[in-house]
């Protein structure tokens, strides 16, 4: 699946191949998280019911110009991804088969919850 980057705000775009199989419209990346400028993670896979997704997340070091395979993805398809605010190496993967947390910048995934959600997002606590 191609992830498409801008470094002008939209001016123009360039596309990367990530890890994450495409090939019809229900497989590819469906979650997006930039932690800073160089640091990403690519979440998806093939969102149909039954489908294996073994190849769902990909993470990026460069600003989305080149991606890797994550060595233990999720174990399914997963919609939505979020870096957890203050840390470096923590975020959080949904989807309707669970959500899964890295500690070490996506590379390798656990599961922590098997309730089905479509999206998330992290809020740093300003309380």
């Amino acid at each position: 699946a191609r992830v498409l980057h801008s470094a002008d705000r939209g001016r123009n775009w360039t596309a990367a191949e990530s890890t994450v199989p495409a090939g019809d419209p229900a497989r590819g990346v469906f979650g997006l998280a930039f932690r800073d400028r160089r640091h990403g993670i690519a979440v998806g896979g093939d969102y149909r019911t039954g489908e294996a997704s073994p190849r769902a997340a990909a993470v990026s070091g460069d600003g989305g110009h080149g991606w890797r395979q994550a060595s233990a993805p999720p174990p399914g398809y997963r919609s939505g991804v979020a870096w957890l605010p203050g840390t470096r190496a923590a975020a959080l993967a949904v989807g309707p088969t669970g959500t899964d947390l890295t500690s070490d910048g996506g590379r390798h995934w656990r599961t922590v919850d098997t309730g089905s959600y479509d999206t998330v997002d992290c809020a740093a606590d300003t309380g």
